[in-house]
C-alpha cells in the first residue's frame, strides 16, 4: 500500500515539474488543442465531438479516477516522445499506412484529389488510430470544407469561425466640403449554415446574396447616421481637413467612432483643459499625468497622478464631441491615491505601535522614521505609494531604534515578575516565534499519518507520544523511513549519534533544543486528571518552529484559547474519519463473537475474567495497562496476525495500538476513574469505538456491547456530541518552583513545598496547579530520608506504583542507598516457571517489570548510581517472555490467599467466605503504608 502511494506521489510530482508547479487539474488547461486530442486518442477516450472543455472534463475524469498505469501513460506522453503499446497489451503486426487507408477508403465513394487529401490527413496519424470511421468523417468534413469555398468564391466573401459572413465594400464619404471613397469591412450576424447544407447551390447562393445585401444596407446606414452626426454641428474638437485625414487613414476593419486621431492633435485637445497636463502615448492607451503635493507630518511630498485610457474609448469621445472626463477621473484617482496612502501610513504606525508593546515611545519619532525613509522613495519613483519595501526598511531601523529601549524594559519588567508567568518556563520556544497546527478529527481519519508525514520531511523533529509504546513504533517507522532517529523514554534511550529526529514520550520532552517540526499526539488528554500537565507542558514549550497537534475536535476551543493567550499563530486543518463505523443493533452473544473483534473491559480483573471465559471457544489475547509495553506488543502482534481470533482489552487499546479491528464490542458501559465509578463519557466511547473498521482493512467498522442495556447506554455517547474540554488545564510542579517555594518558605521539606504548590500557586494564562495526590504520596516517603532538595525533587517524580507493597519496599531500598551514597544493585528474579498458574504469580510478574521501570527511570537521573541497568533489560526481556506465555496459556486460577482455595475471576475478595468467615484475615494482605513507614526508621 505504502509503496503504491509513494509511486502516486512521484507521478503527481512529475506532472507538477510539467506544469510548473500546477496540479492536474489545473495545469491541463495550458495544453493546445493538438495535445489534448492526442491524450484523448491515446486513452481511447470516446467522444461525439472533439471540442476543448469536453476534452478537458474528460481527461480530469480519467486522472481522478483511472488507477496508477493510466496516469502513468498521460505522464509519459506529456513528459517524453510516447512509445507506449496500445492499452490492449502487445502491438498489433506492422501493415504499410497508406496501404491501410487505401484499404478502408474501398466501398467509398471518392475522388482521386480526395484519396490524396485522406492520406495527407491520417499519415502522421498512428496506424492503430485510423479507422473507417474517421475516414469517412474526415471525407464528410473535407466535402463540406470545399462546398464552403465554392459559396465564398461566388459571393466573394469569407466566413470566419463564428460563421460570420464577412467582405470589402466600398462606400463614400461625403462631408461639407471634401468627398472620398473608401473601403470598409461588412460583417454579418452568424449564419446556421448547417441548416442551408441540404439546400442546393442555387438556392444557398441566393439566401446568401440577400443577406450580404441587408448586411450592407445596414453598414450603409451607419455610416450615414456617422456622417449625419459630423454634419450637424461644428465640431468641438476637429476641422473637417482632421476629419478627412483620420477617416482616410483608418483601417477597413475600424469602427467609426474608433477611427484614429493624430496622436498630436490628442494632445492639443487636451493640453486645452490644462498645461499641466502631460500626455504620452503607448501602443492601445493614452495617458495623462498631473504633479500634485501632500503635506505629510509637515513635509511636503511631491508625487505624480495619472489616468489611462484606451485610444478607442478617447477617439469615441472625441468623435461624438463629448466632454472629456479627465480633469474629474484625475480627481477621483488623486482621491484615491490619498486614502490608501493615508491607511497604509496608519498601518505602518500601528505596526509600531504593536511594536512599542507597552514601552510608551512619543508619536513624533516614529513620523519622524515614516517621513525619513517615505520621502526618498516618494521624490525617486514620483508615486504616492507605501512600497513593502519601505515598509520593512521602517519597520526594521525602528527595531533597531528599540531594542536598547526593550531590553531595558525587560530588564525592568523581570525584576517584578516570578514564574507565575508559565510560558516564560520555556524561553527558547517563545523566541521562536512557533505556528501551530491543529489536525482535528476521530480515529481512522488519517490525521496523525499527516502529521507524521511532515514530521518526516522535516530537517529535524521530535514526536511526542502518549504511551512509550507508541515512542517505540514512531522511533522504528522513522528508521524504517531512512530518517535518524534517537528514542527516549522514561526508562530507555536508544541514542544514534547522527540521529536529526528524536522519538519519546511526552514526559520526557527536551525544551532547551530547537527543531523544525515537532509532533504531539492526542492533544485531547490536556484534560486528563493525572497527566495532563505533560500535554500542557509541551504545547506551551516545545521548541520547535512548527508544532503540529493530533486530536479530537473536542480539544479545539482550548487549543485556540492557549494559543491566544500565547499569543502564536494557529491553523486548523479538519480531517473526516476515512471509513464508516456503525453501532450494532443487537447485542453480541459470546457464543457468537466473530474473528477481527475486540472486547473492552475496564479493569484487569475483569479482562482476565473474559480471557478465562472465552478461552474455551477462542484463540484470545489480552492487553491492559499493567502489563509492559513489550508485552502490550506481542499481544497485539499475535491478533494482528491472526495467531489469536478474539482481543480482550481495557481502554489502553484507545490510544497506540493500531490493530485490524472490525468490531469492539463493550463488556462494560462503567468504569473506576480513580475517583468514583461512572458511566463512561461520549469523547471516551468515540475514541475506543473508533479503532474498529481501520481503514485500508476493512471497508466499514463495527460498535457493539455484549448486553442489551450496554448497548443503549453506548449508543446514546456514541451519537452524543463532544463537550469541549474545560478549562484551566493543569501544571505540574516543576524544579524552579520547588527551588523558588523552598526559597520563600525557607526549607527543603519536599512534602511541605508540594503541599504549598497544590493549595497556593496561582498561574497567569487558563492554568492551575496539576493534581499532585500521587506525588505527594511519594514525597510523604522521600521526606524520610536526609536528601537534598533536588534529590528529593527527582524522587518525587519516579514513577513509583506504591499501591502495590512490592514496590513500595523496593522503593524504600533505593532510597536508602541513594541516602547513603551507595551504588543501587538490580536483584534479578529467581528461575521462573514456564508460565504462570495463578493470578498471583502473573500480579507478581507485573509488579518485576514495574520495578526494572523504575530501576531504569532513576538510572538516568542518577547514572553514577543506578548501574545495573543492562541486568535490568536482561530481566525484563525473560520476564515479558514469562507473562506472554502465561496469557498464551490461558488459564490460571485466582486462589484464596488464606487457604488456597480455587476463586472465580469475577470473585472480589482475595480470600474466600469461609476464610472471612472464620474471621482469618489477619497476616496477609498489604501492611498498612504508616506502619510499614515506621518500621524503615529504626533503621
Amino acid at each position: 500500500m505504502a509503496k503504491k502511494k509513494k509511486h502516486f506521489i512521484k507521478l503527481n510530482n512529475k506532472i507538477r515539474n510539467y506544469f510548473q508547479g500546477l496540479p492536474f487539474d489545473e495545469g491541463i488547461t495550458m495544453l493546445d488543442d493538438d495535445k489534448l486530442i492526442g491524450l484523448v486518442m491515446l486513452l481511447e477516450i470516446p467522444m461525439v465531438k472533439l471540442e476543448r472543455e469536453e476534452m478537458i472534463r474528460a481527461l480530469r475524469r480519467v486522472w481522478s479516477e483511472e488507477g496508477y498505469k493510466t496516469r502513468e501513460e498521460i505522464v509519459s506522453y506529456l513528459t517524453q516522445p510516447y512509445r507506449a503499446v496500445p492499452k490492449g497489451g502487445n502491438p498489433p503486426a506492422y501493415i504499410d499506412k497508406v496501404e491501410k487507408i487505401l484499404q478502408l477508403l474501398e466501398g467509398v465513394d471518392h475522388t482521386k484529389d480526395e484519396e490524396s487529401r485522406i492520406l495527407e490527413s491520417f499519415i502522421d496519424v498512428r496506424s492503430s488510430k485510423v479507422t473507417k470511421e474517421k475516414i469517412v468523417a474526415k471525407l464528410g468534413y473535407l466535402r463540406l470544407k470545399e462546398r464552403l469555398h465554392t459559396l465564398e468564391k461566388a459571393l466573394d466573401v469569407e466566413f470566419n469561425t463564428l460563421n460570420e459572413m464577412t467582405f470589402y465594400e466600398s462606400f463614400t464619404f461625403c462631408l461639407k466640403e471634401h468627398d472620398f471613397t473608401k473601403k470598409l469591412l461588412c460583417i454579418s450576424d452568424p449564419i446556421p449554415l448547417e441548416t442551408l447544407w441540404e439546400k442546393s447551390d442555387e438556392a444557398m447562393i441566393a439566401l446568401l446574396t440577400e443577406t450580404k445585401e441587408k448586411v450592407y444596407q445596414e453598414k450603409q446606414a451607419s455610416l450615414d447616421s456617422f456622417i449625419a452626426h459630423l454634419k450637424a454641428y461644428h465640431h468641438p474638437y476637429l476641422t473637417e481637413e482632421q476629419m478627412t485625414q483620420a477617416l482616410k487613414r483608418m483601417a477597413p476593419e475600424e469602427s467609426l467612432y474608433h477611427a484614429p486621431i493624430a496622436f498630436e492633435t490628442v494632445e492639443k485637445l487636451l493640453r486645452d483643459i490644462s498645461q499641466k497636463y502631460d500626455v504620452f502615448e503607448s501602443t492601445d492607451h493614452i495617458i495623462i499625468e498631473k504633479e500634485k503635493s501632500y503635506e505629510l507630518f509637515g513635509t511636503t511630498l511631491y508625487y505624480l497622478t495619472s489616468v489611462s485610457y484606451e485610444k478607442t474609448l478617447l477617439y469615441n469621445f472625441i468623435w461624438r464631441g463629448e466632454e472629456l472626463p479627465v480633469k474629474d477621473e484625475l480627481n477621483e484617482v488623486n482621491d484615491r491615491l490619498l486614502a490608501h496612502f493615508k491607511v497604509a501610513v496608519e498601518e505602518v504606525l500601528e505596526e509600531m505601535r504593536q511594536m512599542c508593546g507597552t514601552l510608551k515611545v512619543e508619536d513624533e519619532v516614529m513620523e519622524g522614521f515614516i517621513v525619513r525613509y517615505l520621502e526618498a522613495q516618494i521624490l525617486s519613483s514620483r508615486t504616492l505609494k507605501v512600497k513593502e519595501k519601505s515598509k520593512r526598511r521602517i519597520l526594521f531601523h525602528f527595531g533597531e531604534y528599540l531594542k536598547p529601549l526593550l531590553a531595558r524594559q525587560k530588564r525592568e519588567e523581570l525584576l517584578a515578575k516570578t514564574i507565575r508567568d508559565f510560558k516564560r518556563l520555556f524561553p527558547l520556544a517563545r523566541e521562536l516565534k512557533r505556528k501551530i497546527i491543529f489536525h482535528v478529527g476521530p480515529t481512522n481519519s488519517g490525521k496523525t499519518y499527516s502529521a507524521l508525514q511532515a514530521l518526516k520531511e522535516a530537517t529535524t523533529g521530535y514526536y511526542l507520544a502518549p504511551l512509550r509504546l507508541l515512542a517505540l513504533e514512531g522511533y522504528e517507522n522513522l528508521r524504517a523511513e531512512g530518517v535518524h532517529t534517537s528514542l527516549i523514554t522514561g526508562e530507555e534511550e536508544i541514542i544514534d549519534e547522527a540521529s536529526t529526529h528524536i522519538s519519546s514520550t511526552i514526559e520526557m520532552m527536551n525544551s532547551s533544543v530547537d527543531v523544525d517540526v515537532c509532533v504531539i499526539d492526542e492533544i485531547q488528554m490536556i484534560a486528563d486528571r493525572d497527566r495532563g500537565w505533560a500535554w500542557a507542558n509541551a504545547l506551551i514549550g516545545a521548541p520547535a518552529k512548527t508544532v503540529i497537534l493530533t486530536g479530537s475536535s473536542d480539544a479545539l476551543e482550548a487549543v485556540t484559547e492557549i494559543c491566544d493567550y500565547l499569543g502564536e499563530e494557529l491553523v486548523v486543518k479538519h480531517f473526516e474519519r476515512k471509513n464508516e463505523l456503525v453501532v450494532m443493533k443487537q447485542p453480541t452473544s459470546v457464543r457468537q463473537i466473530e474473528p477481527k473483534t475486540a472486547i473492552v473491559a475496564f479493569s484487569r480483573k475483569e479482562v482476565l475474567g473474559l480471557k478465562q471465559r472465552l478461552s474455551e471457544r477462542y484463540r484470545v489475547s489480552v492487553v491492559y495497562g499493567n502489563l509492559s509495553p513489550e508485552v502490550r506488543r506481542e499481544e497485539a502482534r499475535r491478533f494482528r496476525e491472526g495467531e489469536s481470533d478474539i482481543l480482550v482489552a481495557t481502554d489502553a487499546i484507545a490510544m497506540g495500538l493500531n490493530l485490524p479491528i472490525k468490531t469492539i464490542l463493550f463488556a462494560k458501559d462503567n468504569k473506576f476513574d480513580g475517583l468514583r465509578r461512572r458511566e463512561l463519557m461520549p469523547t471516551e466511547v468515540k475514541q475506543i469505538a473508533g479503532r474498529a473498521g481501520r481503514y485500508g482493512i476493512e471497508e466499514k467498522g463495527y460498535v457493539g456491547a455484549l448486553d442489551e442495556s450496554i448497548l443503549y447506554t453506548i449508543e446514546e455517547a456514541f451519537h452524543a456530541p463532544l463537550p469541549d474540554l474545560k478549562l484551566p488545564f493543569t501544571v505540574m510542579a516543576s524544579l524552579e518552583h520547588v527551588l523558588l517555594i523552598g526559597e520563600i518558605l525557607e526549607t527543603d521539606n519536599i512534602l511541605e513545598i508540594l503541599g504549598f504548590f497544590a493549595d497556593n500557586m496561582e498561574f497567569e494564562g487558563p492554568f492551575v496547579a496539576a493534581n499532585i495526590d500521587s506525588m505527594l504520596e511519594i514525597a510523604a516517603i522521600v521526606s524520610e530520608y536526609e536528601l537534598d532538595l533536588k534529590t528529593r525533587y527527582y524522587l518525587s517524580c519516579a514513577p513509583a506504583s506504591i499501591s502495590s507493597p512490592y514496590i513500595e519496599s523496593v522503593f524504600h531500598r533505593y532510597i536508602r542507598q541513594i541516602e547513603a551514597g551507595n551504588k543501587v544493585l538490580y536483584i534479578p528474579p529467581r528461575d521462573l516457571p514456564s508460565f504462570a498458574q495463578t493470578n498471583d504469580m502473573l500480579l507478581n510478574a507485573e509488579d518485576r517489570v514495574r520495578e526494572i521501570s523504575l530501576y531504569l527511570w532513576l538510572s538516568f537521573k542518577f547514572p553514577d548510581l543506578f548501574e545495573d541497568t543492562q541486568k535490568a533489560i536482561d530481566a525484563r526481556a525473560r520476564l515479558n517472555q514469562f507473562i506472554e506465555k502465561s496469557l498464551q496459556k490461558g488459564s490460571f486460577t485466582k486462589t484464596c490467599r488464606k487457604c488456597g482455595k480455587v476463586l472465580d475471576f469475577s470473585y472480589r475478595f482475595s480470600i474466600c467466605d469461609e476464610c472471612h468467615s472464620k474471621g482469618s484475615r489477619g497476616g496477609f494482605g498489604a501492611p498498612k503504608r504508616s506502619s510499614y513507614r515506621s518500621r524503615q526508621k529504626k533503621h
